[in-house]
């Protein structure tokens, strides 16, 4: 039997026709990436001064410890909450999720949930009794009946340096998707083209060397918080990193000058 060929794309089949390659919409993703990122950065000086209030806030008055999940948390203080460990519910590489309940009308509802850093989701069981310290209704820290207590993602200065990795990697986007964006409107025939050549960004162009610089030390700085590491460490490989992309950005750049015909 003769070997059926697929027919060819029609005009409103856009997928079919490498559309997400348009030189327009690269630079379109790339803006979305950068305002995500800068969005994200906005948070980090109150996730600062969060941090530094939750480290030195004093538990909350008995009186004030919430019946209801729904009710206001306190502000200012650390909330204590007797819950049963559910979990892990969801293993997303380092870390797990962790469901916090509390019984109510005889039966266990869910009052949060949590992420904990590998190293602390090892020493949780399900159906463990403890207690779980809440900043402003988030949990932050969870101790069990032998005094060990375990931080979760959000205590202290976990969270806003998380998310100022998140954000720094976010915008990377914008510098490496605009100059794939040039690299391809060169070998194609327009800003809305499917025509051209694919793009590999391997050569260390001046937004290649911004885009490296944001990326390379905010993803590697996400994997020892993600392990539960003391900050120590997480400076660390930021620094480690950091110094390895200006190494290579700084290289990337002379032998783009050396080449016949480079820039400078």
């Amino acid at each position: 039997m003769p070997r059926r060929t697929k027919a060819p794309p029609r005009g409103w089949q856009f997928w079919r026709r490498a559309f997400w390659t348009r030189p327009a919409l690269l630079v379109l993703y790339g803006l979305v990436a950068g305002v995500l990122g800068l969005l994200a950065l906005t948070d980090v000086p109150g996730g600062i001064r969060d941090a530094v209030a939750m480290r030195r806030a004093v538990e909350c008055p008995a009186g004030t410890m919430r019946v209801e999940p729904d009710a206001d948390p306190p502000k200012g203080c650390l909330e204590r909450i007797p819950v049963t460990l559910s979990g892990p519910w969801h293993s997303r590489g380092p870390g797990s999720d962790w469901h916090l309940m509390v019984e109510q009308d005889a039966e266990y509802v869910l009052f949060a949930e949590t992420d904990v850093p590998t190293s602390g989701s090892r020493r949780l069981s399900d159906d463990a009794e403890a207690e779980a310290l809440l900043w402003e209704g988030t949990p932050v820290a969870i101790e069990l009946p032998a005094g060990d207590r375990v931080e979760t993602e959000a205590w202290g200065h976990r969270g806003w340096l998380q998310t100022l990795f998140l954000g720094m990697f976010a915008v990377s986007g914008l510098p490496m998707l605009f100059e794939a964006a040039r690299l391809k409107l060169h070998t194609a025939s327009g800003w809305w083209s499917v025509r051209g050549e694919k793009v590999g960004l391997t050569v260390l162009s001046p937004l290649m060397g911004i885009a490296c610089l944001l990326a390379i030390p905010s993803m590697l700085g996400l994997v020892p918080l993600m392990l539960g590491l003391r900050l120590q460490w997480v400076a660390v490989v930021v620094l480690l990193s950091l110094g390895l992309a200006s190494y290579a950005v700084i290289r990337g750049a002379g032998a783009v000058r050396g080449r016949p015909g480079g820039e400078g």
